[in-house]
Parts: structure tokens; C-alpha cells; sequence
């Protein structure tokens, strides 16, 4: 008997992960997939039918990082002007510079990201395998 059929509340499978897991699942799109380059044929053919399947998810993922890169890109403005404000004491560390340094990074990652994504949901839009 299930769960669902005893009347019992169903319970979804994040509220048993841990909140990492969670956090991972939810914003790097690569989980979804199967690795169609390991096997014979057939289990090559099945892994490209489950990536083609699993397509539809990206959508979400695109709009998940590109909102990520507007954000880092708008924090990596604001310590990058407050940067240039603060450089006029000399012999000092600059913190804003370095914080934007960091978030420009964290920029660039995330435009890697966003196009590797694009390029694999126009791949498995387009080819049929």
C-alpha cells in the first residue's frame, strides 16, 4: 500500500535530502542528464533519449542563471564604483576592489554556465540523434 492510497500525506524526496543537495539539484542543470558517450549502442542511444527528454527542464535553469548573472554583474558594479571612490587613500587595501574582484568571478562562472546550457538545450532541440 502507498502512501498516497492509505491517506496518509504523501512527502516529497527534497523534504528527506539535506538543504545542499536541495540547493544543488536546484540550480546546477547537469544532474538531469545521462552520459551518452559511455556504452554499447543501445545504452548510448537510451542515455540521448533520456537528455532529449529531460530538455524541457532547461527553460528554468536559463532563467535561474541568468538572473544569477545580472545579480553578480550588478554587485560587481556597485564594489567596483565603491573601489574607485575609495582609491584615494594610497597604501591601503582596497576591500571593495577585492570584493568585486570576487563577484566578477563569480560573474564569469555564471556566464560559462548560462552558455554551456543554451548550447545543450539547442543541441538536443535540434538533433534526433
Amino acid at each position: 500500500m502507498t502512501p498516497r492510497s492509505s491517506g496518509a500525506a504523501f512527502t516529497s524526496h527534497y523534504l528527506d535530502m539535506p538543504l545542499s543537495l536541495v540547493l544543488f539539484r536546484y540550480l546546477w542543470p547537469f544532474w538531469l542528464f545521462k552520459d551518452a558517450s559511455r556504452g554499447d549502442r543501445l545504452t548510448r542511444a537510451a542515455a540521448y533519449r533520456h537528455n532529449r527528454s529531460m530538455r524541457i527542464y532547461l527553460p528554468g535553469y536559463l532563467m535561474k542563471w541568468t538572473f544569477s548573472c545580472v545579480t553578480a554583474f550588478a554587485i560587481t558594479s556597485v564594489f567596483g564604483s565603491m573601489s574607485a571612490q575609495a582609491a584615494g587613500s594610497t597604501g591601503s587595501l582596497n576591500v571593495f576592489a577585492i570584493i568585486a574582484a570576487g563577484w566578477g568571478i563569480i560573474f564569469a562562472c555564471s556566464v560559462c554556465v548560462l552558455f554551456v546550457t543554451s548550447y545543450i538545450y539547442l543541441y538536443l532541440s535540434r538533433n534526433d540523434g
